[in-house]
């Protein structure tokens, strides 16, 4: 038996505990079996309890609690009335419960009596030291039994499991025989269980080799194993020959190939053996039909999701936690939204914090932006709870709009909350700031994060390659790199579409070719397109066009476009035209072509479908919104006087001569959708605030010389846009 002290601080042993809060709570909480004595059955945790709290313990006190304890006066526990039965389960319960330190107090008690030859009792203080993630401890006592027995060694090896040190389980599966020990039903299911987490699959097939041999297949749970092994080994094939020929199948068996099937996108599959397993006379369970649900919802067949439904109600589980909030998955997966926030209003006082994730992220993944946050708002005037699974779709919410002040006040409830220093929750922060246009907040955001992760580092090196800082995001990659962080396809894409805009094509080459080279990440669509805007805008449309051909996957339409738009800037006609006939090839409805081509005098512009061009601006957090010589606003009266007034103070100040542009296009351009935008910011916003402006297409540059000039004139004010 190992030595107390090497273990747990040895001190005379008393029974008034003086454990840890967690273990305190737990024991305040629980009723652990009584204790056997000559006289009768005392409930020893209510004993210690009251005797440990007494304020003054007289003879008669300490007597009675020393008698009924079967504790002699020198305080040594009477072996002979101790119940090794009671000791077994109150190790249990401490293994369960994660009680560690009235677990070694315990254990202390087994050594004083002397009971620490007993094989049952060793074995539990392994399984109780294992399963309070004190494995050392477990090792120890393991190590000092005078007798190794099967038991005792799965238990091990599920200790070993549960701390993730799967290789020190194969090395004490592998000394087995040694020991003089054979491998049990319960040994083989917990190896399988280990080479199913470590997608093992040769290992497995040596085990399943094993069970063959040693007759253990007709074992339900073992057959069982085996089958989740080769689901999570994504050796589909393997478990669907295995589930045909296994003599018995339970519901444990069914659901296990279905979910396997569901997780490799198997959904019809799926549902054909959901159908065969309730043929079979075997219904489903909660876990087995949130399976199906889902199944069901990614095949996006609303006649069999409605068929479901109706199965669950049947049986009674629509309003339980599991199949309600899957049901509202499935019918977000739809696109169903107004059905699934029928099902989440019809679980009533049922919801949980997991089904009102599930709802906020259906709605906003159904791009119902502005439903979600309603939805988030009765959340936080209920008093809900809210975590980072919560936040993070919200935050998405805002972004989308995107709302400024939206996201200010997510921002206060995620501090309130306490994960404004949460990695996932600050990343979704970062995005939604950088969508608004305020790379300020971002920044703030990212130094308050506790341990940044890439996401992390990608979104604020993002922020500052999408609003007017790429010499700011490129420095950042490169801390980010010293850091010993190492760079996603996304971090890559951002850094050169800000190399691209700073003018740094040299750094942008030398980026893209350590990107392959040194970090491994194969290049997609995105980073050839962003590579050859790269080279068109520094005037290289030859190099980029021979990097096009030279590209190893087929060009697409959005490789061509950087190309086309790089020879508008630089008056290609000749490759504007190739660039042009390679787009409308791939997509012949493509407007912007005819647009390009248009503005460079190649031809004249046929009647398209161009979509409008949209401005909005949020104030009092409302969206307004405005199309090209809009009047249907409500202070539309004001907004064009607040216009005509600006293009007055422009022409009469000495950034006229600059202005000539404008004057030249005012009739064509004076009423463009940004212009309107920033008029009613102007008249709406108090002095000092930031006028945000967001639009659907790229701002031409007749609105972005209006915007310079009216930023200078109204200097109380900070005009900002967002593409």
């Amino acid at each position: 038996m190992a030595s107390i002290s090497k273990i747990c601080l040895y001190k005379p042993f008393s029974l008034s505990f003086s454990g840890s809060v967690k273990d305190q709570t737990l024991l305040q909480r629980c009723n652990f079996p009584a204790t056997c004595i000559l006289r009768e059955q005392v409930p020893l945790k209510n004993e210690c309890r009251v005797f440990a709290r007494m304020p003054e313990r007289t003879g008669t006190g300490v007597s009675a609690y020393l008698r009924e304890t079967g504790t002699g006066e020198n305080g040594d526990y009477a072996r002979n009335d101790l119940d090794i039965s009671h000791l077994i389960s109150v190790l249990k319960f401490c293994g369960g419960e994660g009680c560690l330190e009235f677990g070694r107090t315990y254990h202390g008690l087994i050594a004083k009596t002397g009971l620490d030859g007993d094989e049952f009792v060793n074995t539990s203080l392994i399984d109780m030291y294992a399963k309070c993630g004190d494995i050392d401890s477990a090792v120890m006592v393991f190590n000092q039994m005078p007798r190794l027995d099967v038991a005792s060694c799965n238990c091990l090896i599920s200790g070993y499991a549960n701390c993730g040190l799967f290789e020190e389980a194969f090395r004490v599966f592998m000394n087995y025989e040694s020991w003089g020990n054979r491998p049990n039903s319960y040994t083989y299911s917990s190896m399988l269980a280990i080479c199913g987490i470590l997608s093992a699959i040769e290992e497995g097939k040596q085990l399943h080799a094993q069970v063959v041999k040693m007759q253990y297949l007709s074992e339900t749970a073992v057959s069982n194993a085996l089958l989740t092994m080769y689901c999570k080994c994504e050796a589909m094939a393997d478990a669907e020959s295995l589930f045909e020929r296994l003599p018995q199948r339970n519901i444990v068996s069914w659901t296990a190939i279905i979910n396997g099937l569901y997780q490799h996108e198997g959904f019809e599959k799926a549902m054909r053996l959901f159908c065969l397993m309730r043929e079979s006379g075997i219904e489903p369970n909660e876990y087995t039909f949130t399976i199906a649900l889902a199944s069901c919802g990614n095949m996006k067949n609303i006649d069999y999701c409605r068929l479901l439904h109706a199965l669950v109600i049947k049986k009674g589980m629509a309003l339980g936690e599991f199949v309600g909030t899957a049901l509202i998955d499935m019918y977000s997966e739809l696109r169903e939204t107004d059905d699934a926030e029928k099902q989440f209003k019809e679980m009533g006082n049922l919801t949980s914090k997991v089904s009102r994730n599930a709802l906020i992220k259906g709605l906003v993944q159904n791009g119902k932006a502005n439903e979600a946050l309603d939805a988030f708002s009765e959340l936080v005037r209920k008093d809900a709870a809210c975590d980072e699974f919560t936040f993070s779709p919200i935050l998405r919410a805002c972004a989308s709009l995107p709302s400024f002040m939206s996201c200010q006040q997510i921002h206060a409830q995620v501090v309130k909350a306490n994960f404004d220093k949460n990695t996932h929750v600050g990343s979704s922060l970062i995005e939604a700031y950088t969508r608004c246009g305020s790379v300020e907040d971002a920044e703030k955001v990212f130094s308050r994060i506790s341990a940044p992760d890439v996401v992390s580092w990608n979104s604020v090196i993002k922020a500052y390659s999408q609003n007017g800082n790429p010499r700011r995001a490129i420095s950042l990659f490169r801390r980010m790199i010293m850091k010993g962080f190492r760079p996603t396809g996304s971090t890559f894409l951002a850094v050169l579409s800000a190399c691209s805009h700073s003018g740094k094509t040299q750094d942008g080459l030398e980026i893209f070719q350590s990107m392959i080279n040194e970090f491994g990440v194969s290049p997609e669509e995105a980073h050839y397109s962003c590579m050859v805007d790269l080279l068109g805008r520094s005037g290289q449309i030859e190099k980029a066009l021979d990097f096009i051909n030279n590209t190893p996957i087929k060009p697409t339409a959005s490789i061509w476009r950087p190309l086309l738009a790089a020879c508008r800037c630089h008056n290609n006609l000749r490759i504007a035209e190739f660039a042009a006939k390679h787009i409308l090839a791939i997509d012949p409805n493509d407007a912007t072509v005819y647009v390009t081509l248009s503005n460079i005098e190649l031809m004249k512009l046929k009647e398209i479908t161009k979509e409008p061009g949209c401005s909005w601006i949020e104030v009092n957090n409302k969206i307004h919104k405005f199309f090209s010589r809009d009047r249907t606003h409500p202070e539309s009266e004001k907004i064009y006087d607040k216009l005509k007034q600006i293009m007055m103070l422009i022409k009469g100040t000495a950034y006229s001569t600059n202005a000539d542009s404008l004057q030249v296009k005012e009739d064509f351009c004076l009423y463009h959708s940004e212009k309107l935008a920033v008029c009613f910011g102007l008249i709406s916003l108090a002095a000092g605030k930031p006028v945000r402006i967001f639009k659907n297409l790229r701002v031409c540059t007749d609105c972005h010389m209006f915007m310079k000039f009216a930023s200078m004139i109204t200097d109380s004010y900070n005009i900002k846009r967002q593409l």
